[in-house]
């Protein structure tokens, strides 16, 4: 994969006397998700860029699947990471904010292989993230509790069809409920305490439906309090992950035609699309505090691992 070149400005002031590699006020708590079974990311913990980054958080929690490779978690512990349990990618994901605690700024959950590919690539951009974050509720504006972590087009792009088309009906659903262009697909959202307090109050969707379901759950609570960033390092990580299948297939345009052009993977797309709507749907017209009022059902409607394909 060709990657451009960083654009995005330094805004280490923001981040700590010391710039990346230190913890700052503004520094979130990482809650990540991993499905690793083969141990392929083992090549890429011990690379600078991504000690150097793993060290910016006061906390780091990564939910594992079962089947994840046990040396990528033992890698993982002696990083100082915390490895908790997972299991599908929304279960993984509550497990991550759960042991995280209460106590934290922030937080910044992300599926850890995307994380992996922003910092090794992108790196000046997630060191600017807090202070971009922070610069949402500058001012006289309401600060956001809950930030959708997007794709530039240019990002978007970088993805084979089977992802970008049913994403794109995903995200114009949500931006549809909330009235504003949003990009809640890309498995990276940053929170705060009363997001994460809603969150782990109210979701119970066991996959990536979930990113329909907590942006939902914002808008429900309180609309002015969901956002969007459009980020560069978002693009498409897989690739990072399969270098030697790559090769031999004969390079990733036909890798990708072979793996993310066939039936069986745009029907669990689609099934994903399906399933995060029917998400978003629920999340919205659910009865309980908070609930807003007016928003239509559909027709008919009353208002990680085996969970979700490859990125």
């Amino acid at each position: 994969m060709i990657h451009l070149p960083r654009r995005v400005p330094l805004l280490l002031s923001a981040l700590g006397e010391g710039g990346r590699g230190r913890v700052s006020s503004l520094a979130p708590a990482l809650v990540a998700t991993l499905h690793d079974p083969l141990g392929i990311a083992l090549t890429l913990l011990d690379l600078e860029p991504v000690v150097t980054a793993l060290g910016t958080y006061p906390r780091v929690i990564v939910a594992t699947t079962a089947t994840t490779d046990a040396r990528v978690t033992t890698k993982l512990e002696q990083l100082g990471v915390q490895v908790v349990p997972g299991g599908q990618a929304g279960e993984g994901r509550r497990a991550a904010l759960t042991a995280a605690g209460a106590d934290q700024p922030a937080y910044f959950s992300c599926d850890f292989d995307r994380w992996l590919h922003w910092a090794r690539f992108w790196p000046d951009e997630l060191a600017a993230l807090p202070a971009r974050v922070a610069q949402l509720g500058s001012g006289r504006r309401i600060s956001p509790w809950y930030v959708c972590l997007g794709r530039t087009a240019r990002a978007f792009a970088t993805h084979p069809a089977a992802q970008r088309l049913p994403e794109t009906a995903t995200n114009r659903a949500l931006s549809a409920a909330a009235g504003s262009a949003l990009d809640a697909a890309a498995g990276a959202a940053w929170l705060t305490p009363q997001a994460v307090e809603i969150i782990l109050a109210s979701s119970r969707e066991p996959t990536a439906a979930t990113d329909l379901e907590w942006p939902a759950l914002m808008l429900r609570h309180d609309p002015s309090r969901l956002r969007g960033l459009r980020c560069e390092g978002l693009e498409w990580e897989t690739p990072d992950f399969h270098a030697e299948e790559i090769a031999a297939a004969g390079g990733l345009a036909a890798w990708t035609r072979a793996i993310y052009d066939t039936p069986a993977m745009w029907a669990a797309r689609l099934q994903l699309a399906a399933a995060s709507g029917a998400a978003l749907e629920r999340a919205l017209v659910s009865n309980g505090p908070g609930t807003r009022t007016g928003v239509p059902s559909g027709p008919g409607g009353s208002g990680s691992e085996g969970s979700r394909p490859h990125r």
